[in-house]
């Protein structure tokens, strides 16, 4: 009893985190092979700082942007080379955001910044060099580890990967022999000792 009223104070006890570590930065992290995930921090003095030139150069903040580089095939990056690019207005006072890229196998870096009335962009952080995975197996072929087609299908059947192409009921039979014959002989048997068995 007293070990759960301590596990339920430490539960309701409030986490004061800190809302800022006051360094300028912005972090991006692949999610999947579309989507990846920015985080950033831009200090009040940063932000006054971009304001000021924005002025001094006779220009009108219009809004606060994430501008998202496409650099694939891009060396030294520099903020003016990249393939393609395309921003994203910032609403709401977002620290964070997800960003839909819809395009695998790409690199890319993200850009934090204010953009003027006539369209100039002033960047405040630039993050690092982020590369969405390819969508589906990998073209790349190790013929020292492939499996003979009859071990494969198996290795396919007990990883669950049924329902799909014509061979499924097949398979699902093959994997029901196979699990009666582990459940009789009361115990399990490995991957390697069931291939011996098969080539037999």
């Amino acid at each position: 009893k007293e070990a759960k009223m301590r596990t339920d104070e430490n539960v309701s006890r409030a986490i004061n985190l800190p809302s800022g570590y006051g360094k300028d930065r912005i972090v991006a992290m692949v999610r999947d092979p579309w989507w990846v995930f920015v985080y950033w921090e831009i200090t009040p003095r940063l932000e006054q700082a971009v304001k000021d030139e924005i002025s001094k150069h006779a220009k009108v903040f219009e809004k606060s942007i994430l501008r998202i580089y496409d650099i694939t095939n891009v060396k030294n990056f520099n903020g003016g080379n990249a393939g393609n690019y395309f921003d994203i207005t910032l609403e709401n006072l977002a620290k964070n955001w997800y960003l839909d890229l819809s395009a695998p196998d790409r690199c890319w870096c993200i850009e934090i910044g204010a953009m003027t009335k006539d369209g100039s962009f002033y960047p405040m952080a630039r993050s690092n060099i982020v590369k969405t995975p390819r969508f589906g197996m990998s073209d790349i072929l190790d013929e020292k580890w492939m499996l003979a087609e009859d071990e494969y299908w198996w290795l396919f059947g007990v990883s669950g990967g049924f329902g799909v192409g014509k061979s499924s009921f097949e398979m699902k039979e093959m994997l029901k022999k196979q699990l009666q014959e582990w459940i009789s002989s009361g115990g399990i048997v490995s991957f390697a000792s069931h291939i011996l068995k098969q080539k037999r």
